[in-house]
């Protein structure tokens, strides 16, 4: 795995079910953005805006230099995680934007992804399985 400013930096170049979708290029997002559907304007998504978010459906996985990146629906990615992850929590969508955070008590339907690595930063990445 690469490393970063000496940090090991997580990638995944592959998803089990993934689309490309438009977003305004001033606003390009990095690898484990967490996305939304976008409510105005001619792009597809954004950034998720926080916590109770309902337009919330995918992750930035893999970006090249076209207004098109490839969001992971379903299966393995790396997301941007708020706080500590151990590997087995739920991930719900966290007040920071584009960002999970851990809540093992969440109803389902607010479950987005399941961890399976973990992270002890306060802002960091962890590999997982999108909900």
């Amino acid at each position: 795995m690469p490393i970063k400013n000496g940090r090991l930096v997580l990638q995944r170049e592959v998803s089990d079910f993934s689309e490309r979708f438009t977003i305004d290029p001033n606003n390009l997002l990095s690898v484990g953005t967490f996305v939304r559907t976008a409510t105005s304007g001619s792009y597809e998504i954004e950034v998720t805006t926080g916590a109770s978010d309902n337009k919330a459906f995918g992750v930035i996985y893999s970006l090249d230099r076209t207004n098109n990146p490839y969001v992971a629906l379903k299966g393995r990615c790396i997301v941007n995680v708020r706080g500590t992850v151990n590997k087995g929590d739920t991930l719900v969508l966290s007040a920071y934007k584009g960002m999970l955070t851990t809540d093992n008590g969440a109803a389902f339907a607010d479950v987005k992804a399941l961890a399976l690595t973990t992270n002890s930063l306060q802002h960091g990445q962890v590999e997982c399985v999108l909900a």
